[in-house]
């Protein structure tokens, strides 16, 4: 139970100006009385059996969220559309009363992170001294991680914007979740739904080991695809930059048979080079991807792209619950509307609302004890389960494939939680 003192210290307003504090809210944080002091401190008080304390259970009570974003560099392209679906099912919410009815969602801007772990970590000290209940950090897994362990020692609850790379919970401790699905999840199913509904018999894998995103993506899509009968004919490594792939396309072309598909979690502008070069030498093999290349700009790539299985937040069917807030969404940033990143805060947005409501308590043991049971919740993309998945949710993705400039809804896969690959 969560307890404060009612007579031995101030009461502290949690209303700021627009989306930054009041002079006398800093004032009051400053001399250590947030609402995180005073979490701290029940611990002695409920130990010594002091009297005069109350649950926090109140009224109108307000949940104070952080925004750790980048507004500038390569990060930004995925969380400027993920604080803006965040937003939006905030202001959902707020305007019938908040989560629950009663609980007001405040959102505070951290500085821009600027696509950089340093700022990122800067961008989280400031919003953990403004004593914040939640915090949202970047699709960029080093600066998540590295603004996370600031968020760790405060004991406050952390989603790790739109990153997919499993580890990211592990690597910062239990305070910080993956909103998104994980990449593990997402190939293991897309292994699945290749060999199961695309009839792929044979692939071969394209990887970076500049990053995990795109060194791990495409071993985890083996794992699965070769459990259910396929067989990978081989595996090569390209870097970022890198703009000739004439080596690869030689040893692909060396290959007893063509491969019936390519897999891999390259993305711009790495992909549209080898795609050209591939295919100019005659190579047809199917290209399956990952969701970064979930996008307009790789959509608008015309032939060359023709389809590409693309992996995706997304439902594009009409009168889907997708659709219906996609409608909502565009008509405040039709400029965003094709980026999925949106989907995953509406729905990262739609679970904390859930987990405040459940807890019916605005401080972050609460809503975490909460999320941490939160069990086939519908959001517009299915259902997602956290309970049993150690802060990685178990969700549905979108199989879709490019055709005529679209990304054409193929299926939304599932997968048996004891198929899922083990975290690299």
């Amino acid at each position: 139970m969560i307890y404060t003192i009612i007579s031995a210290l101030p009461t502290i307003s949690t209303k700021t100006k627009g989306t930054r504090m009041t002079d006398a809210n800093k004032t009051k944080l400053n001399q250590g009385v947030s609402r995180r002091a005073v979490l701290a401190s029940m611990l002695g008080v409920a130990a010594a059996g002091v009297v005069g304390i109350r649950p926090v259970f109140a009224e109108d009570a307000t949940v104070r969220v952080g925004f750790s974003l980048a507004h500038t560099g390569w990060a930004a392209a995925y969380d400027v559309a993920f604080s803006q679906g965040l937003q939006l099912a905030f202001d959902e919410a707020n305007a019938n009363g908040g989560a629950g009815g009663k609980f007001k969602i405040e959102v505070i801007e951290g500085t821009d992170t600027a696509s950089s772990s340093v700022e990122a970590i800067k961008s989280a000290d400031a919003l953990m001294e403004q004593g914040v209940d939640v915090l949202y950090t970047s699709c960029d897994a080093t600066s998540s991680v590295a603004a996370g362990r600031s968020g760790q020692k405060k004991g406050v609850l952390m989603f790790a914007g739109t990153s997919t790379q499993p580890d990211v919970p592990m690597k910062v401790g239990d305070w910080m979740y993956l909103v998104n699905f994980s990449d593990n999840l997402s190939s293991g199913a897309t292994g699945i739904f290749a060999v199961e509904d695309l009839g792929v018999k044979t692939a071969y894998l394209l990887k970076s080991s500049d990053n995990t995103f795109t060194e791990f993506v495409p071993e985890y899509f083996a794992a699965a695809f070769e459990k259910r009968g396929g067989k990978v004919l081989g595996k090569a490594n390209y870097t970022f930059g890198q703009v000739d792939f004439s080596g690869i396309i030689s040893e692909i072309r060396a290959l007893p048979t063509e491969p019936d598909a390519i897999m891999t979690a390259a993305f711009e502008p790495e992909l549209p080079a080898f795609l050209r070069q591939v295919r100019a030498a005659g190579i047809k093999s199917r290209i399956i991807g990952a969701d970064a290349i979930d996008s307009p700009s790789f959509y608008a790539l015309g032939d060359l792209v023709e389809g590409t299985i693309v992996v995706s937040n997304r439902v594009p069917v009409e009168g889907s619950k997708y659709d219906e807030v996609a409608k909502r969404f565009g008509e405040k940033h039709p400029d965003q509307v094709g980026n999925s990143a949106w989907i995953v805060g509406y729905d990262a947005g739609l679970v904390l609302l859930e987990a405040i409501k459940n807890a019916g308590a605005t401080d972050s043991a609460s809503i975490r004890a909460a999320l941490d049971k939160i069990a086939d919740f519908e959001v517009p993309n299915g259902k997602i389960t956290f309970a049993g998945f150690e802060r990685r949710p178990l969700v549905p993705i979108s199989l879709l494939e490019i055709k005529g400039g679209k990304g054409v809804f193929l299926k939304a896969a599932t997968i048996d939680p004891a198929e899922i690959p083990a975290p690299m």
